[in-house]
């Protein structure tokens, strides 16, 4: 199997369910801005070769809102990573064990800037995302925590507010696997946590959840924003995505680490 179906493959074996969840947006100095219930919603067609997402949104005051996109695997699976019909410059990236990302290809001037970065273990996902705007200054954040079993989640809290600290200590061990733009996807190697915190903003999110991330990324500085989910107290997954000092998407590596 070529690369690009392989990461089809990994998306529509991972990621074809109806996720429940709730979802958090932060300001860039960590406060609540707003908080809503969720439906993302993957149906295939035709073999897992089209695939029709629906996103639901139920917010506090009554409104709902829906959105949806078709990915069909001709025309959006590509060399690069999965083609995102609502932004060209978007491309999503999956591993065989259901974590993923969709990364902006490229950081350009005068544009906005994204990152979303998934955990998945077994019905349960969560998402991180990361946001800058025109100038290059953080935007704003998101967790996005879902249920494939229903709503409301047995495993996730209610708790939306942020937490002033969490422990790293402790001889954090295990394994590293990369990506890089033509998803050529790395043996893995022995590697220990390297948690970000120095010159970077650092958030801690409810239910082991945490977020490390330049305040501002530009074009000529190369960057990494990382995000990792405590599974349990001896059980850490986490995220890196790199980008080089042209301002393009250089490696997504996935640590599975243990006490």
């Amino acid at each position: 199997m070529n690369l690009k179906d392989q990461n089809w493959k990994n998306f529509t074996t991972n990621h074809l369910r109806d996720w429940h969840g709730i979802w958090t947006r932060y300001s860039p100095e960590g406060e609540v801005t707003e908080s809503f219930q969720s439906l993302r919603s993957f149906q295939s067609h035709s073999k897992e070769t089209e695939i029709v997402q629906k996103n639901h949104y139920a917010y506090s005051d009554g409104r709902r809102v829906e959105q949806s996109w078709e990915y069909n695997q001709l025309s959006n699976s590509l060399s690069n990573g999965l083609f995102h019909p609502q932004n060209e410059s978007m491309r999503g990236i999956f591993f065989e064990s259901g974590h993923a990302a969709w990364v902006s290809t490229k950081l350009k001037t005068d544009s906005y800037f994204a990152v979303e970065l998934f955990f998945k273990i077994q019905e349960l996902r969560h998402s991180v995302g990361i946001v800058y705007d025109e100038s290059g200054r953080l935007f704003r954040t998101a967790n996005i925590r879902e249920d494939a079993t229903g709503f409301p989640s047995q495993y996730w809290s209610n708790e939306i507010n942020q937490l002033p600290e969490r422990d790293f200590s402790g001889n954090w061990q295990g394994t590293a696997v990369t990506i890089t733009p033509d998803l050529k996807i790395s043996e893995p190697v022995v590697t220990q946590l390297h948690w970000i915190g120095e010159g970077h903003k650092t958030f801690f999110l409810p239910d082991g959840v945490s977020i490390s991330c330049p305040g501002k990324v530009s074009v000529g500085i190369s960057f990494t924003m990382a995000a990792n989910w405590l599974v349990k107290t001896s059980e850490m997954h986490q995220l890196l995505v790199n980008y080089d000092e042209c301002g393009d998407f250089s490696a997504l590596t996935l640590e599975l680490l243990y006490l």
